[in-house]
């Protein structure tokens, strides 16, 4: 697991960075506390067969800052294509999972 600080709202939190899978086995990144409790959840799960393996929905409804923290920790690259639920878009990234270890 890679920990870091991430800055929201002039607060500073040291957070871990960790995986997981939804339901139909797709990726899943998450940050945690220092004390193994949720902090946010990355991804979002469309489950439009596009996202599998490395690759996944980022979250921007619910975490506007989450693409700056992937591109600033290494996490992942986008790959230019959006996926729709609702009235939300979400970008498809490309996982390095390597950079979770």
């Amino acid at each position: 697991m890679k920990t870091t600080t991430i800055n929201l709202y002039g607060e500073e939190e040291k957070v871990m960075v960790v995986t997981g899978h939804y339901n139909n086995n797709s990726l899943a990144v998450m940050l945690e506390t220092d004390e193994g409790e949720p902090f946010a959840t990355l991804t979002v799960n469309l489950s439009d067969g596009i996202a599998e393996g490395e690759y996944q929905y980022v979250d921007t409804n619910n975490c506007p800052w989450a693409e700056e923290f992937i591109k600033n920790n290494g996490l992942g690259t986008p790959m230019g294509i959006m996926g729709y639920s609702g009235y939300c878009q979400y970008p498809l990234y490309r996982f390095n999972l390597e950079a979770f270890e």
